[in-house]
């Protein structure tokens, strides 16, 4: 099998166990030496509530989103941000290589078999987004892994996140509307809401209010990077 990104071959070197073992074996999409350039946060000082790397604490953004907005975070991520996963998403979104949605399919798959939940939802691409895309880049990064809910609708933003700084991110007003099917989930379920990236929260902040205002207390967000 060739990596998904470099093309370069990837050597998959199996324990005896995982040989003889019944449990499937999660296939790997991605190479040695373009694993060794990400920077995992498992095993870190992370922000508590938001996985911020080397926090030593509660971060900074976490502080500025209890004190203006009283919201408690309770979010995970797999990876730093930098310069890989820069240009990472740079290929899968801008670029339209659906390919990679695939990159860290053992990874995330790692991740939802130790963190279980009642109903697994994604933040939508907007409709503008959807057809300068071609394909939802949230959607296909996941679908393969979790069973998604579609319970989110986005609305086009004047300009797209990537173009904002840091206090128009902040600023952003509400863009989600939710879907008839919310209607119909029990309020002591347990929410997770995916992402591919968390930079300030508010995209994330934005969704949890979706399901928070309509009664759902139990919920939680992810990002493949942080």
């Amino acid at each position: 099998m060739k990596c998904l990104n470099c093309g370069s071959e990837i050597t998959n070197n199996l324990k005896i166990i995982e040989i003889f073992s019944l449990t499937p074996i999660t296939p790997n999409y991605i190479c040695n030496f373009c694993r060794q350039q990400l920077k995992p946060l498992i095993n870190r000082d992370n922000c508590p509530r938001c996985f911020k790397p080397e926090s030593g604490g509660i971060c900074s953004d976490c502080q500025i989103w209890e004190k203006n907005y009283h919201k408690i975070n309770c979010h995970q991520a797999l990876f730093e941000y930098n310069q890989f996963i820069h240009s990472y998403f740079k290929l899968y979104k801008r670029y339209g290589d659906i390919l990679l949605a695939k990159l860290f399919y053992q990874d995330i798959k790692s991740w939802s078999l130790k963190n279980h939940f009642d109903v697994v939802t994604y933040i939508p691409a907007s409709p503008g987004h959807l057809k300068e895309r071609g394909f939802d880049p949230v959607y296909e990064l996941y679908a393969d892994i979790f069973d998604l809910q579609n319970l989110l609708s986005k609305k086009d933003a004047d300009k797209p996140q990537a173009q904002k700084n840091r206090l128009e991110r902040m600023k952003t007003p509400q863009t989600f509307f939710a879907q008839p099917a919310i209607n119909q989930l029990s309020k002591d379920q347990s929410i997770l809401i995916l992402d591919d990236i968390y930079t300030t929260g508010r995209t994330l902040m934005h969704a949890h209010d979706i399901f928070f205002e309509r009664g759902f207390t139990n919920i939680s967000t992810f990002s493949l990077s942080r």
